[in-house]
């Protein structure tokens, strides 16, 4: 069963997970902050095939706790993704990762063009 989805219906979906990611990362600023700097580290750094395990489950921990309902955020896709049921090959973490953190940036870009700050002297 092919679903085609026209580009509004598109849109519309990334702006409901625009708007579900901000109320996410306003009720938990720092583990989104924390959740950034992890991923950013798997994506430089070599991991310990030791490591791979308790690292995965604190990312998608850090996920689920962003999202907890699931209600359609970057975090609630991503949480399916980076779990280790869904990564057949360890090397796959590391681009998962690299999407995450490009979701999020565009997800930064797009929560600063939605505030239109002024400076009055």
């Amino acid at each position: 069963m092919s679903i085609c989805l026209t580009v509004k219906e598109l849109e519309a979906r990334w702006e409901k997970a625009l708007a579900a990611t901000r109320a996410a990362v306003t009720q938990h600023p720092r583990t989104y902050r924390d959740l950034k700097a992890q991923a950013a580290e798997i994506i430089e750094n070599p991991i310990d095939i030791n490591d791979y395990f308790p690292r995965v489950e604190k990312l998608v921990d850090q996920l689920k706790a962003m999202d907890p309902c699931g209600h359609g955020s970057i975090f609630d896709i991503f949480s399916a993704h980076i779990s280790p049921s869904s990564i057949w090959h360890i090397k796959m973490l590391r681009m998962e990762c690299r999407d995450l953190l490009s979701h999020l940036n565009a997800f930064d870009e797009w929560r600063r063009s939605q505030h239109h700050l002024r400076m009055v002297k």
